[in-house]
């Protein structure tokens, strides 16, 4: 049983369906096809370059696996390539550091000049004001919502049932052992259970006494008018200095930031999204606008509070938790999302030379502290952290 229909879940659907030793049913509160969730909402974002360098092979597995869903002229992945801004000293140390990684694991990368990043992305790169860019070749935009689709068809393919509308109410053991989950109207048995509830996934867990150390925030993100004429496609963009990242999405540019103190997110309803809070959510956003050239810079035309779950690490939380039984598979993003359910269904089938991915990713590694302590280490990440991640 899989709970979450999201990206995450259905990635960890398709794996374990194609493994063809096991039955495999996926459910989801919300509407067929619909993707309330973070999956819904994201803006496709996918760097490879992390602290970590298990998130740097999560990524890398993640792109590989979302080409091969290519088909019909639609592109589950689009390798635009990706510019980093540095404004201040500090900052070109950081695109030193990162150069580093990416030739320690070798990703293409390079230094380039403030005249050559704002030619790579002349819309959303002020030369005049840039210090050094990074150009990273490999990054670029997956469309999440088709990327769920195609993984969706191939793991109904190979036999997974997906059921939809299906709340759960109640995980049920006996004894130490996960036996099944309930909803209002049907209980299914199960030996194993996978959480990929997304911001959801802590009520989920509370259902089987297992606490998860997620923390829901509130992410803006805001789009431009539509353009007008034709122009080129721009690379991503990203400011580490400013916390903000921006990219083209074909009829309009889009910008998000984290440069903003941490907003808690209210209480969760049925979507991944939340009031837009005027202050400080608008003078973020007004902030990281203020990158852009002069003649680019526009006013948002919709405005968009999503929310995520972070952990204290900012690291994914994979593998398992609570009742024998019982796996989790949250905190992970677009970026990340093919590979961790790799890994997951790897250890589900207790797969060799996978230590230092459990431990890394282990979603009790942050047993020994408080809830309170886990929130204000969470909020403590959300403009920096070990995954480095610029994606919802």
């Amino acid at each position: 049983m899989i709970i979450g229909a999201g990206i995450v879940g259905t990635a960890v659907a398709e794996q374990l369906s194609l493994s063809g030793d096991c039955s495999v049913t996926v459910v989801d509160r919300a509407g067929a096809g619909r993707l309330p969730g973070s999956t819904g909402h994201a803006p496709g974002f996918v760097g490879m370059i992390a602290d970590h360098p298990i998130m740097i092979e999560l990524a890398r597995d993640t792109i590989r696996l979302y080409r091969r869903l290519d088909r019909g002229g639609r592109s589950a992945f689009r390798s635009t390539g990706a510019v980093e801004i540095a404004w201040t000293a500090e900052g070109c140390r950081g695109l030193l550091r990162r150069l580093e990684q990416a030739n320690s694991a070798d990703i293409p990368a390079r230094l380039c000049a403030p005249d050559e990043a704002a030619r790579l992305a002349p819309r959303m790169v002020d030369g005049a004001r840039a210090r050094l860019g990074l150009h990273l070749p490999l990054d670029g935009a997956a469309d999440a919502t088709y990327i769920t689709a195609e993984l969706r068809a191939r793991a109904r393919a190979a036999g997974a049932r997906f059921v939809a509308n299906a709340d759960v109410t109640g995980i049920r053991t006996h004894g130490d052992r996960i036996t099944g989950v309930h909803t209002p109207t049907e209980t299914f048995p199960a030996d194993d259970v996978v959480i990929a509830g997304g911001i959801w996934g802590p009520r989920i867990s509370a259902l089987a006494g297992v606490r998860l150390p997620l923390v829901p925030v509130v992410h803006p993100y805001v789009y431009a008018s539509a353009h007008t004429g034709t122009h080129r496609a721009a690379p991503l963009v990203r400011w580490p200095d400013l916390g903000s990242y921006a990219r083209d999405h074909g009829d309009r540019d889009g910008l998000g930031t984290s440069g903003h103190d941490p907003v808690p997110a209210p209480d969760l309803t049925w979507t991944a999204e939340v009031p837009w809070s005027s202050t400080p959510l608008d003078q973020a956003i007004a902030a990281a606008l203020q990158a852009f050239p002069d003649a680019h810079r526009w006013s948002p035309e919709r405005r968009f509070a999503g929310v995520l779950s972070i952990t204290p690490d900012k690291m994914p939380l994979v593998g398992r938790v609570g009742p024998d039984g019982l796996w989790v598979a949250e905190a992970i993003w677009v970026t990340h999302a093919a590979g961790a359910a790799r890994v997951l269904a790897a250890m589900m089938h207790d797969e060799q030379g996978l230590k230092a991915v459990t431990s890394a990713l282990d979603p009790a590694r942050f047993a020994h502290l408080t809830a309170e302590d886990c929130a204000a280490a969470a909020l403590g990440r959300y403009r920096t952290g070990v995954a480095s991640r610029p994606s919802i």
